[in-house]
């Protein structure tokens, strides 16, 4: 549904569609980043300190990430959304599978916060600093795939 817009002709619907998918990309960010900071405040409170830098590292890709989706270029020499003069379905179809990979991968992020959560609240302090180390993993991996992003965005005239 929300990436639906980008199948829109006009340039203003893609535009619209595009800020909705990085606001998406930060409202996952956000989440992952509430969840492994509760856990980090928790265990740095608690003394285990090995878990509450696990979880900093991944509050750390979380901030990355974030970042790059806030500087993301959605002008620059070639704008995307507002100077293109055509664009084939072949692109547009890339983008939106782009896309969707991309919030595929941060939903598993989400869900490894969670998983996260689950296991500092079961004192199963072992598998909760291996949670935060594979949650950091999977958000640096959503770092790299969106970075891939501008190569599609070059395709657009």
């Amino acid at each position: 549904l929300l990436l639906g817009g980008y199948g829109a002709f006009s340039r203003e619907k893609r535009r619209e569609t595009n800020v909705a998918v990085r606001e998406e990309i930060l409202r996952c960010c956000n989440r992952v980043r509430n969840h492994v900071e509760n856990v980090h405040d928790s265990s740095y409170r608690e003394g285990s300190i090995e878990l509450a830098r696990a979880c900093s590292g991944a509050v750390e890709e979380v901030d990355a990430l974030r970042n790059d989706v806030n500087v993301a270029e959605t002008g620059g020499e070639h704008p995307f959304f507002s100077q293109q003069i055509s664009v084939s379905k072949k692109t547009i179809d890339s983008l939106i599978s782009h896309d969707l990979r991309t919030l595929d991968m941060l939903v598993k992020a989400v869900n490894q916060s969670n998983e996260l959560e689950k296991e500092h609240a079961a004192s199963n302090t072992e598998a909760a600093i291996t949670a935060a180390k594979e949650c950091r993993q999977l958000v640096s991996s959503v770092r790299g795939h969106f970075s891939e992003r501008r190569s599609v965005l070059r395709r657009i005239k």
